[in-house]
């Protein structure tokens, strides 16, 4: 975990996206080679990321990573819903406002779907693409499935709770960081955002869409754990470079984040 005297200078920017304006909190490690953008998943923040910035093989790049609205730092909108779509183009505006160019994007769960959708849209800004356990197939709603079929009382009554609970019941650093992230996430953002997460995964043609993505550099990277992800035989037959973190779920960057930072690294050389 990073130290908080370690912790990376957050900024907050005015972003306007989709007919609103989101006071977005994000860091901004400067480095004088690649910028790396990372993108966050469900219930989770730019914090997932911090010791990214304390990990020698990342030491010469400029690290970037926001908060999602309703997550960390960033506020939900009181008078609006937001969806996937909404996200990619929040994204779309954060990355045009900082005037990056020829990023290496890095997306973890759902914030990998967020960083594909950008990536299809935007390839011309996106040199290599690491996808950490991003939302490729319907198996990859380990969480976000459970939100579908409850109002949103019913969620805050019966389902968040059950969430909060059985991540505190999983054995490993990753899934005890998660669940004190999760204390902090916004519910209403949550059951939000689950429900176009699902319906992508189900119906999106996720890994087609990653495989065909014209990027020159694609990767693709999962904790031990989760070796016997249905669809790794064909990321394997693909162009794709893949990697397993040893000794990791599918909080990579936290189970093990030298080999996460090695694995990003070697997207930049």
């Amino acid at each position: 975990m990073t130290s908080q005297s370690a912790r990376p200078q957050r900024y907050r920017a005015q972003v306007d996206a989709g007919g609103a304006t989101h006071a977005v909190s994000y860091f901004d490690r400067q480095g004088s080679r690649d910028d790396v953008v990372f993108v966050h998943g469900l219930g989770n923040g730019a914090e997932n990321f911090e010791s990214m910035c304390e990990q020698p093989s990342l030491n010469a790049h400029r690290l970037i990573a926001m908060d999602l609205p309703g997550c960390g730092e960033t506020p939900y909108p009181s008078d609006r819903t937001l969806s996937i779509d909404d996200l990619v183009d929040l994204v779309e505006r954060f990355i045009d406002d900082l005037e990056l160019d020829r990023i290496v994007l890095v997306g973890a769960s759902m914030g990998g779907l967020i960083a594909l959708l950008y990536a299809a849209r935007r390839p011309e800004r996106v040199r290599a693409f690491v996808n950490a356990e991003g939302n490729l197939m319907p198996e990859d709603c380990m969480f976000s499935r459970r939100v579908i079929g409850y109002t949103f009382d019913e969620f805050v009554r019966v389902a968040f709770p059950k969430i909060k609970s059985d991540v505190g019941a999983r054995r490993g650093r990753g899934f005890d960081m998660h669940r004190a992230v999760l204390e902090r996430a916004n519910p209403r953002a949550y059951y939000d955002y689950s429900f176009q997460t699902v319906l992508y995964s189900d119906h999106g043609a996720l890994l087609e869409r990653f495989l065909a993505l014209p990027i020159p550099d694609l990767h693709f990277v999962h904790g031990s754990m989760n070796a016997s992800l249905s669809y790794l035989p064909r990321l394997r037959d693909s162009r794709c470079v893949m990697t397993e973190i040893p000794e990791a779920d599918h909080f990579m960057f936290y189970d093990n984040p030298t080999a996460f930072a090695e694995c990003v690294g070697r997207a930049l050389l």
